[in-house]
């Protein structure tokens, strides 16, 4: 293997690495910060690049908002390196699957422009390894 950066797109290193699917690790919040404020600055954040908060929204496929900062949305590999200077940004990844078996890249499922309640049980695996 001689590539330099990154490897070519044809060599997955994890399941469902595609180069289009990408983890957006934000700063942690300051303070109480309802979950609620957490996604809109998450849309609000993905909209700055995307042109719209309405088209982020058709984007953002995932959300954590307890463990983790992050956001899981399926963007151009072009729009994810736009994202990586922006303020509160601390990490642009490209997501694969937490697991493979039901094709799921964790967090709290984010459809049709919403979160789904809260559940303890999108955050199962963190806890098992962090705790």
């Amino acid at each position: 293997m001689n590539w330099r950066g990154k490897p070519p797109k044809e060599f997955v290193l994890f399941e469902g690495c595609d180069y289009q699917h990408w983890l957006i690790v934000m700063d942690a919040p300051v303070g109480q910060v309802s979950r609620e404020d957490l996604i809109a600055k998450y849309v609000r954040t993905l909209a700055i690049v995307m042109g719209s908060e309405e088209e982020a929204k058709k984007a953002i496929y995932s959300v954590s908002t307890r463990h983790y900062f992050a956001f899981g949305c399926k963007i151009s590999e072009e729009l994810s390196e736009k994202l990586k200077p922006l303020p509160g940004v601390r990490f642009v990844l490209p997501d694969s699957y937490l697991d493979p078996r039901t094709k799921s890249y964790g967090g709290e499922p984010f459809i049709n422009g919403e979160a789904v309640p809260y559940d303890e049980k999108y955050h199962a695996d963190f806890n098992k390894r962090n705790h």
